[in-house]
């Protein structure tokens, strides 16, 4: 069942949201949306790994300041990566990544005419340290602002509980529901002392062997994370 819901990812497009909600002060929040439309393509089977290409083909993000106009170029360097990913849906290497990083020092150059500053500084060199660090770059692709609600290690838990670490120090807990020919994993949390987290939940749906839906909710002191995805076509 594993390997036909990885195949069924082909060519599928599906629609991709974080939604933040920042708690400025007592009275007052902000809200701001990012949305990307993405498409899946499968390429078989090698070895052990599954060989996957992901295009993000329509960025929508809610408009901001100077930062969120840095930040939606920076975000055009994500949109073509190529991957493998393993039987259980993680991400185990980039294929594209000299490519990246060739784009990388182009997007980089253009940008540094018209963005300086320390905090334009330090997120270069967040970035760069990111593409030459593969293990740090897989973490990020397959968090979940990213490609996580695709690519989440999840797809050997449709029959049991499992429960795995989270990269913020909390245990996230999978729990499948079958209803028919739905099939919902159901997210939650413990331990969630250990982290500065305050909740975290969701959901993930499948129809047969048809990735539909996915949802992760994340609240933390003064900030609140909704990622969602949705299969469009």
């Amino acid at each position: 069942m594993t390997i036909n819901v990885l195949q069924n990812l082909h060519q599928k497009t599906y629609r991709l949201e974080t939604i933040v909600i920042e708690q400025r002060n007592p009275f007052y929040s902000t809200q701001k949306s990012y949305v990307r439309e993405v498409e899946v393509y499968y390429y078989g089977k090698v070895k052990d790994q599954h060989d996957f290409q992901v295009l993000v083909t329509h960025f929508d993000f809610s408009e901001g300041g100077t930062m969120d106009s840095f930040l939606k170029k920076v975000s055009y360097l994500f949109d073509e990566i190529e991957c493998k990913v393993d039987d259980d849906g993680n991400i185990t290497t980039v294929g594209n990544l000299l490519f990246l990083r060739l784009r990388w020092a182009k997007i980089r150059t253009n940008l540094s005419e018209t963005h300086k500053g320390d905090a334009v500084d330090r997120y270069f060199s967040q970035i760069s340290d990111l593409l030459e660090d593969e293990t740090k770059l897989i973490d990020f692709l397959g968090s979940y602002k990213m490609f996580g609600l695709l690519f989440n290690g999840l797809l050997n838990s449709f029959d049991t509980k499992m429960k795995r670490e989270s990269s913020e120090g909390f245990i996230e807990i999978m729990n499948p529901v079958k209803d028919g020919n739905i099939l919902t994993l159901k997210i939650s949390a413990e331990n969630l002392e250990e982290s500065n987290i305050e909740q975290f939940r969701g959901l993930f749906v499948w129809k047969e062997d048809r990735y539909e839906e996915g949802f992760i909710e994340i609240k933390k002191q003064n900030s609140h994370l909704k990622h969602s995805l949705l299969w469009i076509g």
